[in-house]
């Protein structure tokens, strides 16, 4: 397990996912409301799609449906659907060209203004906060605000998860696993190099990433049932890929990707009390849940036994935290993370 999940860091981090480790503020400007993005950046996200395609048949690729294809295929979405590093669709939204409603805020105006490096280490540093690496503009999808990292969680970290489940044949609960893993000690959780906050929204992030790679050809039914198939989105016809059907990304943001819903964990004692002590100085709520109905509803969504875990878990207990803002416990960080069932 721990051979598997050095493999996995390293292979994340070469490509390039640990530069979505971003943060999100949702309080501060939450009086401000932002108009729903959702059909521009799927307009935008499809003509990538288009784009990609093209280019690939372009190339003299045929498409016989074998792996090494299906990999070219991939590789060639990827250059799309990535990071802000790598991905020209979250360069576009942060950009401007989509034309999202966007909301930024500062490090020093957010509620982690007051943090030392001992909090974690890069939304600590404030020079850090003049760049996208420290807090993520929120936008709009549908009816959920969410940071734009959440997309870069879902094509970075969601292709990391789809190759451990559907290329790889990895159970689905040690996927997860990995990805509780990964998120403590690689990415947002821990303060040394990281945030130090451990984002239950990232997780579930990562798990509709790996909702959407699927769709992509959709050679597996949705894992939380046919009912949520939304691909394929490409098919080969003629040696060719084509245009199967549209993306739209209100089939995977929902309220499991809001912070003030799905409640974070802090790395360092000091980096939760200045947090809520910022949250109840600006009269913002302080409680998490925030609309504890609307989190539920979203629970429920993920509250899906997991085949063939010995333990029974549901997928909710691994990417969702109703128990309200909270401190990673022991000396590990990950004696509080382990899967539970659903909170009453």
């Amino acid at each position: 397990m721990m051979m598997r999940l050095g493999w996995v860091a390293c292979l994340a981090l070469a490509a390039g996912v640990s530069a979505s480790a971003a943060e999100v503020d949702h309080l501060t400007g939450m009086g401000s409301p932002l108009t729903d993005s959702a059909d521009r950046i799927n307009a935008r996200a499809n003509q990538h799609l288009a784009r990609a395609l093209a280019d690939l048949n372009d190339s003299g690729h045929r498409c016989p449906g074998t792996a090494m294809s299906e990999r070219t295929l991939y590789k060639e979405l990827r250059r799309f659907f990535a990071n802000h590093m790598k991905g020209q669709l979250i360069k576009d939204i942060l950009s401007g060209e989509v034309g999202a409603d966007l909301r930024a805020v500062t490090l020093v105006d957010s509620i982690y203004g007051r943090w030392q490096v001992t909090d974690g280490a890069i939304l600590g540093a404030r020079a850090i906060g003049i760049s996208q690496s420290a807090l993520s503009p929120l936008v709009r999808i549908g009816d959920t605000y969410v940071g734009v990292d959440k997309l870069e969680h879902m094509f970075g970290m969601g292709w990391i998860y789809f190759e451990s489940r559907y290329i790889e044949g990895e159970a689905l609960d040690r996927t997860l696993e990995l990805g509780v893993m990964m998120e403590r000690f690689t990415l947002g959780g821990q303060r040394l190099l990281g945030t130090g906050v451990f984002s239950y929204g990232d997780l579930a992030a990562n798990f509709n990433g790996m909702r959407f790679w699927n769709h992509v050809l959709q050679k597996s039914d949705d894992v939380l049932g046919k009912g949520h198939n939304a691909g394929p989105y490409v098919r080969c016809e003629n040696g060719k890929w084509v245009l199967a059907r549209p993306i739209d990304f209100r089939n995977y943001v929902d309220a499991s990707m809001d912070e003030t819903q799905n409640c974070r964990r802090f790395a360092s004692q000091g980096g939760l009390d200045k947090s809520l002590e910022a949250m109840r100085a600006r009269g913002y709520p302080a409680v998490c849940p925030l609309d504890r109905a609307l989190a539920e509803r979203a629970y429920r969504k993920y509250d899906v036994v997991i085949p063939n875990d010995p333990r029974k878990t549901t997928i909710a207990s691994w990417i969702f935290n109703l128990g309200g803002h909270g401190l990673l416990e022991g000396w590990s960080g990950l004696e509080g993370l382990k899967p539970s069932p659903p909170r009453e």
